[in-house]
């Protein structure tokens, strides 16, 4: 099953339906034999997707092109020990090894015929339990920034009449305006914070007492506010409080731990089981939320949701990409024992996303049936093809 040549693709779709920054960057591996494995870096927002195409072809060139595809152990730490960045981590060195391990574990799937959890040796379980996600943006076809309480009342009723009984939502990155907020350290002044537990008062009315809440705070905010954050909201039942401080100050984070009355989940920014070791260690997380096109793929990934079961900590893995990215995420939280809860973005639904592939992956009822296609049963439509810019070796 020898690898005979590795693509890049890069799909600039920023501003479409409303999305200021969205570009999707996937590896598609061919194997000698024929079978295609997709694999997805997850990137797709921010900025800095652009800088993952070269990366993928880099470590192909050197570390895939040959090998046998089935030899995912041997490739991700061939990788890791002698790309040398990937000793150092950071987004665009395991975004790429991420993106080509996901891609091996579908040409595996492929070969054997079975999906990816069967392959980690997990029984198809029930439908996941699912929340929708980033609901300051709106649930619809479109992105709108929600400013008003009785906007968080509406969109709240709206995925409680779809069925989902979890959600997460930013009550703080949102203007008056409907601009983005720009500073959000320090602390809030009585006003902003009245602005803040009005629109979560108004959430919780809309959703009824028979929901979770995650409050997400994107890392936005300072040790200090967070807390204030986290007083502020505690008594309307919030499930977690999510990046209440930014990755590059462990500290911070573990300052907040300290203080919070309101339990936290955090983890889209780390890489690697070497990243989440220091939090688990600690006591200092209660949901990881890897995200598999960062974290170092499917390979990886299970690796780390193994790590976060000795200290029984949940995972809920981040999903914020392209159809394949949602695919991938099930698959491997259909394997692991310490799922909580699945990731459903806002940006799922909209038309720019869901066209770049033949299938159109959504829950029912707030649950996702896990796909039984071999591999992540996923395949660039025609309208992803014509789109994307590629490049390849091999």
């Amino acid at each position: 099953m020898k690898i005979k040549s590795v693509e890049s693709l890069c799909i600039d779709l920023s501003g479409a339906d409303g999305i200021p920054l969205w570009c999707p960057v996937f590896a598609r591996v061919t194997t000698e034999d024929g079978i295609v494995g997709l694999g997805e870096l997850g990137m797709a927002y921010g900025s800095g997707a652009k800088a993952g195409p070269d990366m993928i072809l880099a470590l192909a060139e050197r570390f895939l092109i040959g090998q046998n595809a089935l030899e995912t152990e041997t490739i991700w730490e061939t990788m890791l020990r002698r790309s040398f960045w990937a000793e150092g981590g950071g987004p665009i060195v395991f975004g790429a090894m991420s993106a080509l391990d996901s891609a091996l574990w579908d040409i595996k799937g492929k070969a054997a015929g079975l999906p990816v959890h069967r392959l980690l040796g997990a029984k198809t379980p029930a439908p996941l339990r699912t929340y929708a996600s980033q609901l300051q943006f709106d649930w619809s076809d479109r992105v709108k920034n929600l400013t008003d309480p009785e906007e968080y009342r509406t969109v709240g009723q709206q995925v409680r009449e779809q069925g989902y009984d979890c959600i997460k939502v930013d009550p703080l990155m949102v203007a008056p305006d409907g601009t983005r907020e720009t500073n959000l350290r320090g602390y809030f002044e009585p006003s902003r914070r009245q602005m803040f537990r009005k629109r979560m008062e108004a959430m919780r009315e809309g959703l009824g007492d028979d929901c979770d809440i995650i409050v997400e705070l994107h890392s936005f905010t300072s040790t200090g506010t967070a807390v204030q954050i986290a007083e502020l909201l505690q008594d309307l039942d919030i499930m977690y409080i999510e990046e209440p401080t930014h990755y590059n100050s462990p500290s911070a984070h573990l300052a907040f731990v300290q203080r919070s009355p309101v339990r936290v989940a955090m983890g889209e920014r780390i890489y690697t089981r070497w990243g989440f070791q220091p939090y688990l260690e600690a006591g200092a997380v209660d949901m990881i939320q890897p995200d598999i096109g960062l974290a170092g793929g499917v390979s990886e990934t299970k690796k780390i949701a193994d790590l976060a079961h000795i200290y029984d900590v949940g995972v809920q893995v981040h999903v914020c990409g392209s159809p394949l990215s949602t695919a991938i995420a099930l698959q491997v939280e259909a394997a692991i024992p310490n799922f909580i809860v699945h990731e459903h973005h806002t940006y799922a639904l909209k038309d720019c996303n869901v066209s770049l592939f033949e299938r159109d992956l959504q829950p029912e009822n707030g649950r996702f049936a896990v796909p039984l296609e071999p591999g992540f049963g996923m395949e660039l439509s025609k309208k992803a093809e014509q789109l994307a810019v590629v490049r390849s070796v091999g």
